[in-house]
């Protein structure tokens, strides 16, 4: 079942933070790996990132390519939900979209996303803009095993 925006209130979120089916997420930055990553059997290794500049001090000028963004929201999943994270239909109707991992149950951070720009003529984002909407889904059960990994409190 999906959760009703309305519902997330006990999690803290104000109602201006909530968007029709789930919580707004927001663009915070923009970044680009700065070295290979590796998801082996031993572990995994995420890459460094170099942090992108806006333009004049909000708004990011982004050419045709892929980047790492960071949502400006501190997220918590209940260990009795997961989320996924959409992107907004002006962002693909402007020729980007979001792609996203499950929030897993009882993650709580700031997340990341990876943005597809596919438009020839690139796309301008302006900091603190909402292009996802984070969508909770209710487990039929509270999970023994709620997330706890690298990610766990990230600020």
């Amino acid at each position: 079942m999906v959760v009703p925006p309305q519902h997330l209130a006990y999690l803290g979120y104000s109602p201006n933070s909530l968007d029709c089916a789930g919580l707004k997420l927001t663009l915070c930055e923009v970044l680009t790996p700065a070295g290979p990553g590796e998801v082996l059997l031993g572990g995994k290794n995420v890459p460094d990132y170099e942090k992108i500049p806006p333009a004049d001090g909000r708004i990011y000028r982004l050419v045709e390519g892929a980047y790492i963004v960071r949502y400006c929201e501190y997220v918590k999943i209940p260990e009795d939900s997961m989320a996924i994270a959409l992107p907004r239909s002006t962002l693909i109707r402007s020729g980007a979209t979001l792609f996203s991992a499950v929030w897993d149950p009882g993650y709580e951070g700031r997340g990341f996303g990876l943005l597809l720009v596919l438009n020839k003529y690139g796309i301008s984002l302006e900091a603190g803009a909402q292009i996802a909407q984070l969508v909770y889904i209710k487990l039929a059960e509270k999970t023994l095993l709620p997330y706890r990994g690298t990610y766990y409190l990230e600020k």
